[in-house]
């Protein structure tokens, strides 16, 4: 048996602080990869740790790094009028308001206890901050945080999401402003993401903002607000609204001497937006139940994204935009890329030609077909785009019956003066009872058609808002839908370069 070894305990003198031991450069490195509060948790763990400057690309602080995790799922619970017991429940809410007011006291004093280390003398460098906070008053420490940060910090990027209180009162605090009251503060910032925010006063001076991001704005907010925005800021570029309301439905850009590049309206309650002038937009996505979009001058509009979704209360009564002609009739003939997403219950497009020819489209996706609808929609756009070259249709699944409806597929004046030019048509979801009278047309009016696609399964994977490819799954074709496709083929002016069938 072999004998035991008495191992003596080392003293505290001899204890060897090998965090301390590590190089500098290792310590900078692992602070780089950390969150801003894990980072500045460090301080703990070594005298030498807390000495090293932090030097983050960015600052965080919000509230939902603090929070319980019991806390997203009680107010998910009340959001439902769940549990149906109304002392329980009135139990839960005194809880949650609790819990939001204990939060944003950490808050406070996290970023106090922040702006004042080293009795307010460390030296910080930083590209971004991003707050995230309750509705509160007290927004003394957040004005410091943030004029420290663009004045003396070198922050371009600034991000203010203000959470509602989930328990709401009369006497709730007004909408944080934004206070940035010495010019060069106002010209240092770059890019700006307010969240349930007021729009700060005079915006005209933030003359180096390039990006701006407005996301849940109030319905109480005037239209002029959002209107100044296009023609104040002449220099930006990138302009994203997202969950904005406001008091009118008409949506009117006149700005011509703006240089926005890309405009992105999601899930806002604007019904009409009118594009009078926006000289430089290059890219737009409207993504919101718009009825009316009208297009002015936007000379150098070549992506657009279309997406619109009728909600299943209008299957008994029409809705109020029907028509292609809402959307594209006065669309500009730069366009070259178009993503197209009109889905719903049931087909509420009318099956109606587009008065104003797509003459610049090159590519095309019709996305997120329901497989109720037929391939009136595609057809149409392929006969308004005669210099579409690459056409992609992505059939959703869906357990709805699908309805027969009584397709035009007869000629007329516009198909005959637009001749296709057609080289690529990928098909996702193809099924023989609703696309073959489709495929038919295709094969014999595009004469340019090189190469086809058709997948009874896959999806499409989007590259941003403009950009997409086509992802194939797998399925076995019968021998009988083979030949039956090939024949059809065969029949038409020219024999294709390449046939996929998966």
């Amino acid at each position: 048996m072999p004998r035991l070894r008495r191992v003596r305990p080392r003293t505290a003198g001899e204890e060897a602080d090998r965090l301390s031991a590590l190089p500098e450069e290792l310590i900078r490195l692992i602070l780089s990869k950390l969150g801003t509060r894990a980072a500045l948790s460090t301080a703990v763990l070594a005298r030498r740790w807390a000495r090293i400057p932090r030097e983050l690309l960015a600052f965080d602080f919000r509230v939902r790094d603090v929070l319980a995790p019991e806390y997203e799922r009680t107010v998910a619970l009340r959001a439902r009028n769940l549990p149906r017991d109304e002392d329980v429940g009135r139990t839960l809410d005194g809880l949650v308001a609790s819990c939001e007011l204990g939060t944003m006291k950490a808050f406070v004093n996290g970023i106090a206890g922040f702006l004042e280390a080293d009795g307010g003398r460390a030296h910080r460098s930083a590209k971004t901050l991003r707050l995230e906070f309750f509705e509160t008053r007290d927004v003394g420490y957040v004005d410091r945080l943030i004029a420290a940060a663009v004045g003396a910090w070198g922050v371009e990027e600034v991000e203010v999401v203000v959470r509602p209180a989930s328990t709401c009162d009369e006497d709730a605090p007004p909408a944080y402003t934004l206070r940035l009251k010495e010019d060069g503060h106002r010209s240092r910032v770059r890019s700006l993401t307010l969240g349930n925010c007021m729009v700060p006063p005079l915006l005209q001076r933030y003359d180096a903002l390039t990006t701006l991001v407005l996301r849940d704005m109030a319905a109480s907010t005037p239209v002029d607000v959002y209107e100044r925005v296009f023609s104040q800021c002449t220099r930006l570029q990138v302009l994203h609204l997202t969950s904005c309301g406001c008091l009118e439905d008409w949506l009117v850009v006149d700005a011509p001497c703006s240089e926005i590049r890309e405009l992105v309206v999601e899930a806002c309650s604007f019904l009409v937006i009118e594009l009078r002038h926006l000289p430089m937009l290059a890219r737009l996505a409207c993504l919101t139940n718009t009825v009316e979009l009208v297009f002015g001058s936007v000379p150098c509009l070549t992506h657009t994204n279309l997406t619109f979704f009728v909600e299943q209360e209008f299957l008994d009564s029409p809705p109020p935009h029907t028509e292609l002609e809402q959307f594209l009739g006065t669309s500009p003939s730069t366009m070259e890329n178009l993503v197209i997403r009109f889905t719903g219950p049931r087909r509420w497009v009318r099956a109606e030609c587009i008065d104003n020819p797509l003459l610049a489209l090159k590519r095309l996706l019709v996305a997120d077909l329901p497989s109720n609808w037929d391939a009136t929609l595609p057809r149409l756009l392929l006969m308004a785009a005669p210099s579409l070259e690459v056409l992609h249709i992505h059939v959703a699944h869906s357990d709805i019956e699908p309805q027969a409806f009584g397709v035009i597929w007869t000629k007329t004046s516009q198909e005959q003066q637009y001749p296709s030019n057609l080289k690529e048509l990928v098909m996702v979801g193809f099924t023989q009872q609703l696309h073959m009278e489709f495929l038919k047309y295709v094969v014999s009016e595009c004469t340019a058609l090189q190469r086809l696609v058709l997948l009874k399964d896959g999806h499409v994977r989007y590259n941003g808002l403009w950009d997409w490819d086509v992802q194939q799954e797998c399925r076995c074709w019968s021998d009988k839908d083979k030949r039956a496709v090939r024949r059809m083929i065969k029949s038409g002016p020219r024999p294709l370069v390449e046939l996929v069938l998966g």
